[in-house]
């Protein structure tokens, strides 16, 4: 094992947070982190230097997932309130206020594709699917019968795969125009 893990001492730290890291997103791009803690905050950085590029404020519960859009142009973020913000990817600027997405805690975020639409998964049963021009809901709630841990939406963008939280086994499969 120790062959495969040449060393276990950590190449970087970052602290900028007060409190626990719960999520983590790498840009497509290789350049940049986004971390999102228990301190209400989400953190942009840059990965070659290790530097603390944003500190971004607007949440009012503990961030609990992040998404970075296929371009990296926008970053996702929802908290344990069923909230989610949306903020600029090169900036970090908020974009929009805080939208109370679920009734309950955020488990998932996924954009599509495309980035025209946002993916939610939550605590409270649900899928949401969020339009990108508004961020009003689209279409009904998608119902499932334990909280829903993961989202992913596969190409084409119309394609949505809701799998089982033990044994990953796929619940349903939704097409339609994402």
């Amino acid at each position: 094992m120790s062959q495969l893990i040449p060393s276990t001492t950590p190449l970087r730290t970052y602290k900028d947070h007060t409190d626990a890291i719960r999520a983590v997103a790498v840009f497509p791009d290789g350049r940049r982190m986004v971390t999102g803690s228990y301190d209400k905050t989400v953190c942009l950085w840059d990965l070659r230097t290790g530097a603390m590029l944003k500190k971004m404020e607007g949440h009012r519960d503990r961030v609990a997932t992040l998404a970075v859009s296929r371009h990296g142009r926008l970053i996702a973020s929802g908290d344990r309130k069923g909230t989610f913000i949306i903020w600029h990817g090169e900036t970090g600027e908020l974009l929009t206020q805080f939208t109370q997405a679920h009734s309950n805690r955020i488990y998932t975020l996924e954009f599509s594709p495309d980035g025209t639409v946002l993916a939610s998964g939550s605590e409270d049963t649900t899928t949401k699917l969020w339009c990108k021009m508004t961020w009003q809901l689209q279409g009904n709630p998608i119902e499932c019968r334990n909280c829903v841990r993961r989202v992913h939406i596969r190409r084409p963008a119309s394609f949505l795969l809701l799998q089982h939280t033990t044994t990953f086994k796929s619940i349903r499969q939704i097409r339609g125009n994402a």
